[in-house]
């Protein structure tokens, strides 16, 4: 039996030679040695980092290589607030479900021939006839399946919309690094940084100054998803945690990073016990919460590590959160696994064109991130992270500031900084992974949006623009949500069990060898 092109053969069955010719690659000789760095955050115990500045993260090189060492697949597995809610039933395309045209994609990347059977005999490989050109496989195959997938349908008309609400921010910063905004799930108000000021919004009118003694300006703002805490950072690299519980918002704790490095963006981990902050210098910190009493919150550095050589303009965590997207101003992102906090593992490194700040992973599926480029870039581009391949990019025209995915439709929202040359949009929903545009904001070519963030039932976002405006846009109608975790799904749609399990796909009945 001989084998197929790209494919080796081990007995009867295929196995991949590589996870795909489209994996940018961290190789063994360029691993760090995570085990002899030491922390460099202050307060915490240090220790099983990596210093991985002799990697060049700032690549500008289109080429890509294969993954040379695989990724342990995590024991535990996050189960959302909002998982007893059943899956959409949707009808697409050949699709036996949401995922398939999803999988269909990924299993174009890497290259899994989805017809094969694994006990295939009397196969061979027929040459071209002369002076006929071979076949070479590309994204352009993924685009030609995603436009035969959707050719029944016509395009529907792009629906331009309107704000909600518009709230005025006298003092808010015009600076695409900041995060200065965020919808609190708890008490479903929003807080914004207003130069050194923190304040509260909610419905019939409530504002709320917090009373808290700093001079400094607010960098970044996050609130926590499952509680009431709301973490604020400082330029001074001051870290301050304010309590909403029974309208109390007042600052419970302050904590202070050392060599005045200055935090720009958080990302909470769902136990609330935990979360990431990204700084100025490239390195990312996981802090613990301590609660010493009903009164007193504290929070410690369990460990940092250096990702970039820039500043941190971005994180997302995973569905498991034992995956860490790091996006940086030095045109990379960088896929870390966090399965231990203390030695955290340098996955791939993606390049981009321009700076990274809009990073969000799809919350019903595993292993797809979207991430979006800056002012020259403006690209959203789709990882499959399990092998770092790149499954598609799309050119969008505008910076773009903020993704994030839909919990109800197979949608995609991205955020604009400074639009195009031809049309300027605030916003644009897109369909996935068609890439159809749905809705849209238009505005002037000198109104941008530079950070964003959902509704607690994620069916809104609220945008903070620089007009010194909070702008709040309905997207979404309240439905079920699309499961994360499929488990009646015929099997074979990446052609491999590995790839299956790695995926989360569960099989309904039992194979017959």
């Amino acid at each position: 039996m001989s084998s197929s092109p790209r494919k080796s053969v081990i007995g009867d069955r295929f196995i991949p030679s590589s996870s795909s010719l489209s994996a940018y690659k961290v190789s063994n000789s360029t691993i760090p040695n995570f085990s002899t760095f030491s922390s460099s955050g202050g307060g915490g115990a240090g220790g099983g980092g990596g210093d991985i500045s002799s990697i060049d993260l700032s690549s500008r090189d289109d080429s890509f290589y294969a993954r040379t060492f695989p990724a342990q697949e995590p024991n535990g597995s996050f189960t959302s607030q909002e998982s007893s809610r059943s899956c959409i039933s949707r009808s697409l395309p050949r699709c036996l479900s949401p995922l398939d045209l999803h999988h269909d994609v990924v299993a174009e990347a890497l290259e899994f021939d989805q017809n094969s059977k694994v006990f295939r005999f009397n196969y061979t490989y027929q040459a071209p006839p002369p002076g006929r050109p071979v076949e070479h496989r590309s994204r352009d195959r993924i685009s030609e399946k995603i436009k035969k997938g959707s050719s029944k349908k016509s395009e529907p008309p792009v629906q331009s919309i309107l704000a909600n609400d518009i709230l005025q921010a006298p003092g808010l910063r015009n600076d695409y690094y900041s995060n200065l905004v965020s919808w609190s799930s708890r008490t479903n108000r929003v807080i914004v940084g207003l130069s050194s000021k923190i304040y509260i919004w909610g419905g019939d009118d409530y504002v709320n100054l917090v009373n808290c003694d700093n001079e400094e300006l607010v960098t970044a703002i996050s609130c926590c998803p499952m509680g009431y805490l709301v973490l604020v950072a400082t330029a001074n690299g001051s870290i301050i945690i304010i309590d909403q519980k029974d309208d109390r918002n007042e600052v419970v704790c302050e904590f202070q990073l050392n060599h005045g490095r200055c935090i720009f963006c958080f990302a909470w981990f769902d136990s609330e016990d935990y979360f990431l902050a990204g700084d100025d210098s490239g390195e990312v910190y996981i802090f613990e919460k301590i609660i010493a009493n009903f009164n007193c919150v504290k929070i410690q550095i369990v460990n940092s590590f250096k990702c970039h050589q820039q500043q941190i303009c971005g994180l997302a965590l995973n569905m498991k959160n034992d995956e860490v997207a790091v996006g940086a101003n030095d045109n990379c992102c960088t896929i870390w696994n966090l399965q231990d906090f203390r030695a955290p593992l340098l996955k791939f490194v993606l390049p981009h064109n321009a700076a990274i700040k809009a990073l969000a992973y799809c919350p019903w599926t595993t292993s797809l991130l979207a991430t979006g480029g800056g002012s020259k870039d403006r690209k959203i581009r789709f990882w499959h992270t399990a092998s770092g391949t790149l499954l598609k990019e799309f050119y969008t025209d505008g910076q773009i500031t903020s993704i994030i995915w839909s919990r109800y439709k197979k949608e995609i929202v991205a955020t604009f900084g400074f639009g195009g040359s031809t049309k300027s949009n605030l916003m644009r929903v897109y369909s996935y992974p068609q890439m159809i545009p749905i809705l849209e904001v238009n505005a002037s070519q000198s109104l941008r949006i530079l950070s964003a963030a959902t509704s607690p039932d994620f069916c809104s976002i609220c945008v903070a623009t620089n007009d010194s405006t909070i702008r709040i846009y309905d997207l979404w109608h309240i439905s079920s949500e699309i499961a994360s975790n499929p488990s009646c799904r015929v099997s074979g749609a990446y052609g491999s069990e590995i790839i299956e399990l790695a995926e989360g796909i569960h099989k309904s009945l039992s194979v017959i060898r």
